[in-house]
């Protein structure tokens, strides 16, 4: 998928207003695209969102030493007292979203999966 492919979906998914931040991660953890939803501060710095990145990258592939059994992930969420972030397996990206802490968070990640075509 190209990158401005990726860009697109990313502006589609900030079109809700609840959304914070998306972006696609390679499988390194770099970030591929992003964007934030206009006016938005950054909660971290550069630097620790690449090692949160990295975090989400690891955490997915751990997770897939699990796939066989357990089937696999449609995605994972953390609610944080400031932001719930999640992160969804994208092809050979990571689709990487953050958004308003008092999200429903399941109603939320179909959201994103209905607008991504990302397959439950």
């Amino acid at each position: 998928m190209s990158d401005e492919s990726l860009h697109q979906k990313c502006e589609l998914i900030l079109k809700e207003p609840e959304i914070r931040f998306a972006g696609f991660l390679d499988m390194m953890g770099n970030l591929v695209v992003g964007l934030f939803s206009d006016g938005m501060k950054p909660l971290k710095n550069e630097e620790e969102r690449k090692k949160m990145f990295i975090e989400a990258v690891l955490r997915i592939r751990t997770r897939q030493d699990f796939d066989e059994h357990l089937g696999p992930v449609e995605y994972a969420a953390a609610r944080r007292k400031n932001v719930a972030t999640f992160t969804f397996l994208y092809g050979d990206k990571v689709l990487f979203v953050s958004a308003e802490p008092n999200v429903d968070i399941d109603k939320t990640a179909k959201k994103i999966m209905s607008l991504c075509h990302i397959s439950s």
